[in-house]
């Protein structure tokens, strides 16, 4: 298996129960610096973000789950597990404070983890493979416990479909729910990024669409979500759920290491969701990363691997 942390460009690209510490955080807005927010202030705001960024990349970030800067509000959000009050996320917070004024905290009840799920695999069977939609659940085994995620989009890169960069950390093959080979890994990056590129297996014809029960959604191109956008996204768990795009650029603080340059959606989710296609109509844009256990948000990758 090949990795990669190489990007190539593509079209120009809150936690409903969170707890504010500070004063009530409203929705993320606009990514271009807007009206009271002066370029040197929005500066220093990213210079601080860039800083904890590499705190986290250093495995420094203890147990705040996620942040970013709001352009509009010329603010930065973290966002804390409840009561976390260990060493690493006391002295991560006493660095963001480096501008008390433009910094607000919220804690969240439960941590934002990849939505990977663990469960009975695929049983095989003797249909032959044909037609693989975008949408589907994906197995990494065909016997006992694995590996649960959703394929992405068929089509992004030739004749490949895509998951989430964590599920293929944990696994280089990855089946149907027929037990049909749908391919082996070929690309991914996780953490840093959360994409992967799987090339179709011999026989396996994938189609531009999502499938979701009995219907599908043909897919006729590819962008980035923007902040505002409405979205919807399918996953293996939670079948097709839409929200709006909130945040833009989340640095995420996963487990297994952070994650940056995420968009944060109000559609909610649960395990089993990773990977999955999330789209504008017939617009490509996403792959479902992670977030709580179950419910809102819904952290994305943006289609810009």
């Amino acid at each position: 298996m090949k990795r990669t942390t190489m990007t190539r460009s593509m079209l120009s690209m809150a936690a409903a129960s969170a707890l504010v510490l500070t004063t009530q955080v409203g929705p993320a807005t606009a990514d271009p610096p807007a009206v009271g927010c002066l370029v040197d202030r929005l500066d220093q705001l990213l210079t601080l973000r860039h800083r904890l960024d590499g705190l986290a990349l250093d495995g420094r970030a203890g147990d705040n789950q996620y942040w970013y800067v709001d352009h509009q509000r010329c603010t930065l959000t973290i966002a804390k597990l409840r009561g976390a009050a260990d060493p690493a996320t006391s002295a991560f917070l006493r660095t963001a404070r480096m501008l008390p004024a433009s910094v607000e905290v919220l804690e969240l009840p439960a941590p934002i983890r990849p939505r990977v799920a663990r469960g009975p695999a695929a049983g095989p069977n003797s249909r032959a493979a044909t037609g693989f939609h975008g949408g589907s659940t994906i197995y990494s085994g065909l016997t006992g416990t694995v590996f649960i995620c959703t394929a992405g989009f068929n089509g992004y890169r030739p004749n490949a479909t895509g998951t989430a960069g964590h599920c293929a950390r944990d696994a280089p093959t990855w089946y149907d729910r027929t037990g049909a080979l749908v391919g082996n890994v070929d690309q991914y990056r996780f953490p840093g990024g959360d994409w992967a590129v799987i090339p179709a297996a011999e026989g396996l014809t994938p189609t531009a669409d999502i499938v979701d029960g009995d219907s599908t959604t043909a897919i006729t191109g590819f962008a980035v979500p923007r902040l505002r956008d409405r979205v919807c996204g399918t996953g293996a768990a939670s079948g097709t759920r839409c929200g709006t795009v909130d945040a833009t650029d989340v640095t995420v603080n996963y487990p297994e290491g952070a994650v940056t340059g995420l968009v944060r959606s109000t559609q909610s989710g649960a395990a089993g969701d990773s990977g999955g296609p999330v789209h504008i109509g017939p617009t490509g844009v996403a792959l479902i990363s992670g977030g709580p256990p179950e419910g809102a948000p819904t952290f994305l990758q943006p289609l810009n691997f």
